[in-house]
């Protein structure tokens, strides 16, 4: 996720840039209306409230096809990958366009419809050279689980796997119906990195879904963690707006407000998110979790080798369209090698090297075509 002037605000009159980059380009009008959409829990619970009521019934009657939900660690490329299967078919994903009032999209583009804005697409906030733009699917939908189920799973220690209460599953499962109404296709799309900590949830609210974990190697994925977390804090003390904005869209992966994954259940905070053995240790506890998934589980999911993805492998290609029921495998454009990071593992103990390098085998196991 981005800074908060890629969202929808631009949209609105206040905004002064067409560069949607930057949060120094909001007015105190703009803030103010993201801090009182996002920031209080009330006004969420009613635009919600508000939006079902109004557009739940037409929801409710569609007949949509499975959703796929890509949910990893980040820095695999889940990013990337989501906007290829956004392509592919008629996907429907929350937008920046839906920002800020991402659980009303359908009541928000009835208000701003006529103000609608085209703002060339620039490259996001990670420094990684992906671009976006207003209409760009992006990962906002943990605003609805942290609105929910915060206190469930996270923690000034972290954030823990959990088991939503049902009636949180039915709301999602109306949430994903409203985002399909409103953006006009019949499969869901979500790529939330969150949600690896509710897996279970998903395979019991969308029992035909496809779960897609893409990884890459332990050292180079842990290296780029530690460097975008570097990035995210030094951004977060600059402009303490853009740090509110990122806790309340639930992204606490990174920077100022950065929490642990405490995964796999019963794990510690893993050490010091200053340092490459921390990011390790996180890379090993979270795919240790996701090739320990039950049997229903499992059946859904789909690993994903991105350092052979970006190689231009046409037969991974082919094999997820197969896997995710598409006519034509995935586009390879613009799906490149992640740009290297210089890796000092002095400090990284033999042992859990060897552990995670013993995973990643795994991974390669489970992802073989």
């Amino acid at each position: 996720m981005s800074s908060p002037a890629a969202s929808s605000s631009p949209n609105s009159a206040g905004a002064r840039s067409s560069n949607p980059g930057s949060a120094s380009t909001y007015r105190g009008i703009d803030r103010l209306l993201h801090r009182i959409a996002l920031g209080i829990p009330a006004v969420l619970d009613l635009s919600f409230d508000l939006e079902k009521g109004r557009f739940g019934k037409a929801a409710a009657a569609q007949t949509l096809r499975p959703p796929v939900f890509v949910t990893s660690l980040a820095r695999a490329g889940t990013t990337i990958l989501m906007q290829k299967i956004h392509g592919a078919d008629r996907f429907a994903s929350l937008r920046y366009r839906d920002m800020p009032f991402p659980l009303a999209p359908n009541s928000w583009a009835a208000l701003t419809e006529k103000r609608r804005r085209a703002i060339p697409a620039h490259e996001r906030g990670h420094g990684d050279g992906l671009t976006h733009d207003l209409d760009s699917p992006e990962a906002i939908e943990e605003v609805f689980w942290k609105l929910r189920e915060g206190d469930q799973y996270l923690s000034a220690t972290g954030m823990r796997a959990h088991a939503p209460a049902p009636a949180t599953l039915d709301d999602f499962a109306m949430l994903m119906r409203l985002v399909c109404l409103r953006h006009g296709g019949d499969r869901y799309l979500s790529k939330n990195n969150a949600n690896i900590l509710r897996l279970r949830a998903l395979a019991q609210t969308a029992t035909d879904a496809v779960l897609i974990h893409p990884f890459r190697a332990p050292l180079e994925q842990a290296a780029s963690l530690l460097v975008q977390h570097r990035r995210a804090v030094a951004l977060g003390r600059t402009d303490a707006f853009r740090a509110s904005f990122m806790r309340w869209l639930g992204h606490h992966e990174f920077g100022v407000d950065q929490r642990a994954i405490l995964l796999p259940p019963g794990s510690g905070p893993a050490g010091n998110p200053d340092t490459l053995v921390f990011w390790l240790r996180t890379w090993t506890g979270v795919h240790t979790h996701l090739l320990v998934q039950p049997a229903d589980v499992a059946a859904m999911q789909c690993f994903v080798d991105y350092d052979r993805l970006v190689t231009g492998d046409l037969r991974l290609r082919e094999r997820l369209a197969q896997r995710l029921g598409l006519a034509e495998p995935l586009a390879g454009d613009g799906l490149r090698p992640p740009a290297p990071h210089g890796i000092d593992a002095a400090d990284v103990p033999r042992a859990e090297l060897v552990e995670a390098q013993a995973i990643h085998a795994r991974l390669l196991a489970r992802a073989a075509v």
